[in-house]
């Protein structure tokens, strides 16, 4: 019987924890780490289960799922929901973690310095850094990940030759998912380094301009850039399903991105590298990386 410490892993299914939920799958059976994957419908268990990974029953809106999902679990991967429940969420689920005798949480949240004033110009920017002070007040230690703009959010953002973002033309800072799972992964698989720590993920910052560039060169025919206008995400069909406090967060920050009054999302770090041993993915490696997806393009 594996006397390793389990961590439990929340957004098993997203962008980040399906690649940690890989990385950590590794360390199965060893004395280095185990892993349970939270979640929320029985259908999303079987796909883990048929890999060997158990699962747990955990929704962050039912509070009576808490306790078991929690039992014998010493490191927790917390993330929260787009909506401002976040803020009952992280609360709850924190309480419930230091009760249950966890011992580190490694939480994500978004890239805001807390100390800048356009920080507060953002509502769920000041929600995430609630309950990040939270965490920190409960005596649980702890690591923030700060990731900026996902590479992966260009999937689908290029067709008929043309990359169509929200960005307008400001440089932004990007970092791959796989990376941030990997710095995940380090911190659940040593606390002790990384307790403490505040992770600002962002490895090379771009125009959209400069990304089609590459989108060009990589996938061997023009690609041009369109600049869309905040109001347009509205259209989208993820403005009728996202809850709309957390949506409007979202237009907001392509707003003032787009007005020039967020220039921290051209911020860069070179600490991903140092983590994890190895080089971040670049945007021109992650382009290389998923050709099959810009195929369509």
């Amino acid at each position: 019987m594996s006397t390793s410490p389990v961590a439990l892993i929340l957004g098993a299914t997203g962008k980040t924890g399906s690649h940690l939920v890989n990385l950590l799958e590794q360390d199965g059976g060893s004395d280095h780490l185990s892993i349970r994957v939270a979640v929320r419908k029985p259908e999303q268990a079987e796909t883990f289960t048929k890999r060997g990974i158990p699962t747990v029953h955990l929704d962050l809106d039912d509070l009576s799922t808490y306790e078991s999902a929690l039992q014998g679990v010493q490191r927790l991967f917390m993330v929260t929901g787009y909506t401002v429940d976040m803020l009952s969420q992280g609360k709850n689920l924190t309480d419930a973690a230091l009760k249950a005798g966890v011992e580190y949480i490694v939480h994500v949240g978004t890239f805001h310095q807390p100390d800048r004033p356009q920080t507060k110009l953002i509502r769920h920017y000041i929600w995430h850094q609630l309950i990040e002070t939270y965490i920190e007040a409960s005596g649980i230690a702890w690591t923030h990940l700060h990731p900026n703009a996902f590479m992966q959010n260009f999937f689908g953002a290029v067709q008929d030759g043309k990359l169509r973002m929200f960005f307008g033309h400001e440089r932004v800072g990007l970092v791959d998912c796989f990376d941030i799972a990997r710095v995940a992964a380090a911190a659940l698989r040593e606390p002790e380094k990384h307790a403490s720590g505040r992770y600002f993920l962002s490895v090379e910052a771009l125009t959209m301009t400069e990304a089609a560039q590459i989108l060009s060169s990589e996938i061997g025919k023009p690609i041009t850039y369109e600049a869309l206008p905040a109001s347009d995400l509205r259209k989208l069909p993820i403005g009728q399903t996202m809850e709309s406090a957390y949506f409007e967060c979202i237009v907001r920050q392509m707003e003032l991105l787009q007005g020039g009054q967020l220039p921290d999302f051209a911020d860069v770090y070179d600490n991903i590298g140092q983590i994890i041993g190895e080089k971040p993915i670049m945007f021109r490696d992650f382009v290389r990386n998923n050709l099959a997806n810009f195929a369509a393009g």
